[in-house]
């Protein structure tokens, strides 16, 4: 129930005639479609969420708010999605009054019940064109068909009433259709983890509501790590009666606590009150209201008042070095994931300090002039090897450079006391959630300690939790998944004639191997009629002999270049070395790469594409001379200056007209990508303006537009638009007197 004050300004200050706005009989058809067809952009979100906000409102009404409610989730035996709660019921008066008029409701009085605009009840229209409703009250259930007739109004009939032994309530019954089945599950996992009370959901044994993995907890706020079930993929959610509404930052008025917003680009579920926020007729998102933002920032500055004496109270009567360190990298460390990060534009690091000490640093330092007499480290994570056929294994990033020791809560720290059978007993703690440790971790430490190390630990109040690595169980690599390197063949041991041949086939899609000889067959050629060829020593391109998978990577050129093309890329045979010479020297015989150039210039060409490369490369090469996104930028605001002979609005005409579209684009690089493995050069056409001198022009004479580099990103908003817009034609204006 949300209660203002009424702003009109305008009065009527003489008789005069006028007429109330109201809807004729002819239109209601149109208007009715209108609310059932374009009210909703998430239809089977709306049937769920909103039949099961009604089911809530109805048991609190009947004092039963602490009961789940029930419902029944589609399956291919039975399609149809159910919501039972246990209030009151409706009458047939009830029925015919609220559930048949658009805009009826009974809680807009009341802060206790979720609905208020008198639509939701209807939702079942947004997905199909009729929807059951059981009214269970006094030992009698009736049943109600709502459809749509051929009016396009739609109407509800009552089917029959019989006893029963039911509780009083209200069943919503929605056919569903077959391929829904799955999108009711997840919409419903989505939209009922946010449910105080889950509701008991049977029909699909597949449903499941996963727990949220809580970064950190206030009164009434959560930082979470969001799943892919989540109602909001990334940011924060107003989370006002069980329903999650996504909250743009950015469309707040801050005012002068503008640092404040960061608090809602995180990751974060917020609990509002019942009405302190107002949410569109649909309720799949905010209205930005005066009093909407009030609320927001209000909340805004409690979770920031909360997580700052959180801080320093960990600080102030925190028990160890280790969890300190863990606060200094939540606040301050640009790559952690945590929530507390918005702070490090509010607290200041040298308020930070631990048992009367100065917090400067979220690591252990192992480095001295000669390190190894405190501990050397290495550290293990998830890494792609290709050892394990390009997979993403548990792999060493080895002795690192700066000897250092992250304090992290997803940081496991293992001391070296044995010498072998590391990485069997490392990787579980990255890759098995229920390790012997009993959770995943995103980094192992592997401390090995010099002579030194009980004085590093003194010095330095090294506390973090260890375990000694011969305490974690040796577990098989098998069991771990890791596939068995497969390593060169010993000499002697070739069974095929592969080694006396001197020209092959190519077979493209062998995938990764060490056996280098896998990726050819054996072949017999007509010297005389002539092909295409590359040559090849000890089974490697010999212009790449020496690079780390140097075959499967120009394989992979070829194949790219022939399907661009419309090349056939079986023509192209490899010659070893020793008859390379012949060759080279045969008029009828030409290299692939020389092959693929004169394809390649013939292909832009005939496709007219040399004046949209010239101008795509063009463009790319001034894109990079701007380190920000200002160069990009200029297009959008550049449209609406007044003067549109100005130099930044040509300026801002020539990025558009150049600008190689997404398809064009992703053709340009391909084509691009193929020239450099040619060796050759595709753009035979000047470039349609010069982009680079106009950008260098611009720069001189709108400076302060390129000096607003920290303003852009996702700070970019209307008011940054007006701004800029205004600036440049204040230089246009003086410029022109």
């Amino acid at each position: 129930m949300i209660v203002q004050a009424n702003t009109a300004t305008l009065k009527q200050s003489q008789n005069f005639d006028s007429v109330s706005f109201g809807i004729k009989r002819e239109g209601l058809a149109h208007i009715f479609n209108v609310l059932r067809n374009q009210l909703y952009s998430d239809k089977v979100g709306a049937v769920i969420r909103e039949y099961s906000a009604n089911a809530i409102d109805a048991q609190v009404e009947s004092g039963n708010q602490n009961r789940p409610i029930e419902v029944t989730l589609p399956n291919p035996l039975n399609m149809h999605f159910k919501v039972r709660d246990y209030g009151l019921g409706l009458s047939e008066t009830q029925v015919r009054d609220i559930y048949a008029n658009y805009g009826e409701s009974t809680k807009r009085g009341t802060n206790e019940q979720i609905g208020q605009l008198g639509l939701g009840s209807k939702s079942g229209f947004a997905y199909g064109d009729n929807f059951l409703i059981r009214s269970f009250q006094n030992g009698t259930v009736t049943s109600y068909n709502a459809f749509i007739d051929p009016s396009q109004i739609g109407q509800i009939a009552k089917l029959h009433s019989e006893s029963t032994n039911e509780q009083d309530g209200i069943e919503i019954e929605v056919p569903v259709n077959g391929e829904d089945i799955e999108l009711f599950r997840k919409k419903a996992q989505s939209i009922y983890k946010h449910f105080k009370i889950k509701p008991n959901v049977k029909g699909n044994k597949d449903f499941k509501i996963n727990s949220e993995e809580i970064y950190l907890q206030g009164s009434d706020f959560k930082f979470v790590s969001l799943d892919n079930d989540s109602l909001v993929d990334y940011g924060a959610a107003a989370l006002m009666g069980n329903i999650a509404y996504p909250i743009d930052a950015d469309k707040v008025n801050w005012g002068d606590e503008a640092a404040l917003s960061s608090v809602f680009k995180r990751n974060v579920v917020v609990d509002f009150n019942i009405g302190d926020l107002e949410v569109s007729a649909s309720r799949e998102a905010l209205q930005y209201t005066p009093h909407t933002q009030k609320s927001i920032i209000a909340k805004a500055r409690k979770i920031k008042d909360e997580c700052l004496a959180g801080v320093h109270n960990k600080l102030t009567n925190g028990t160890s070095m280790y969890e300190a360190k863990c606060v200094y990298n939540d606040l301050f460390d640009y790559y952690t994931d945590s929530s507390l990060s918005f702070l490090s534009g509010i607290i200041q690091k040298k308020d930070l300090k631990f048992k009367g000490k100065d917090l400067t640093s979220g690591v252990w330092s192992v480095f001295r002039s000669n390190a190894e007499n405190y501990a050397s480290v290495k550290r293990y994570q998830i890494e792609r090897s290709r050892r394990y056929n390009g997979t993403d294994k548990v792999k060493s990033s080895g002795m690192l450079e700066y000897q250092q020791i992250d304090a992290n809560k997803n940081c496991a720290y293992v001391i070296k006391d044995m010498k072998s059978t590391i990485i069997n007993r490392i990787a579980p703690l990255c890759e098995w959630d229920k390790n012997h440790l009993g959770r995943k971790f995103k980094k192992v430490y592997l401390i090995e300690p010099g002579p030194e190390y009980d004085k590093f630990v003194s010095e330095h109040q090294f506390d973090a939790p260890t375990i000694k690595l011969s305490e974690l169980p040796k577990v098989s690599l098998k069991d771990l998944g890791y596939a068995k390197n497969v390593g060169y063949k010993a000499a002697g041991t070739v069974s095929n004639n592969k080694h006396s041949a001197t020209v092959f086939k190519v077979k493209y899609d062998v995938g990764y191997t060490s056996t280098k000889s896998d990726y050819f067959e054996s072949a017999e050629v007509d010297f005389e009629v002539g092909g295409i060829w590359f040559e090849i020593d000890r089974f490697q391109p010999a212009e790449n002999l020496g690079e780390y998978d140097s075959t499967l990577k120009y394989l992979r050129s070829i194949t790219l270049a022939c399907k661009l093309l419309g090349l056939d890329r079986d023509q192209v045979v490899a010659v070893k070395s020793k008859d390379a010479k012949k060759f080279a020297k045969s008029d009828k015989w030409i290299t692939v790469k020389a092959w693929v150039s004169s394809a390649l210039k013939k292909h832009v060409t005939e496709q007219k594409l040399d004046q949209l490369v010239a101008d795509a490369h063009e463009y790319e090469l001034a894109n990079q001379e701007d380190w920000g996104d200002c160069f990009k930028r200029i297009p959008d605001f550049s449209s609406a200056l007044r003067d549109q002979n100005g130099e930044m609005a040509v300026f801002g005409q020539h990025i558009k007209s150049m600008k190689p579209g997404e398809k064009l684009n992703e053709t340009n690089k391909k084509l691009n990508k193929i020239a450099r493995w040619a060796g050759c050069s595709i753009q035979s056409a000047k470039p349609t303006h010069n982009l680079r001198d106009e950008l260098s022009q611009a720069k001189k004479k709108y400076p302060m537009y390129f000096c607003l580099e920290d303003k852009m990103g996702y700070r970019f908003n209307s008011e940054v638009r007006q701004m800029i817009q205004d600036y440049v034609n204040m230089v246009d204006d003086m410029v022109a007197v």
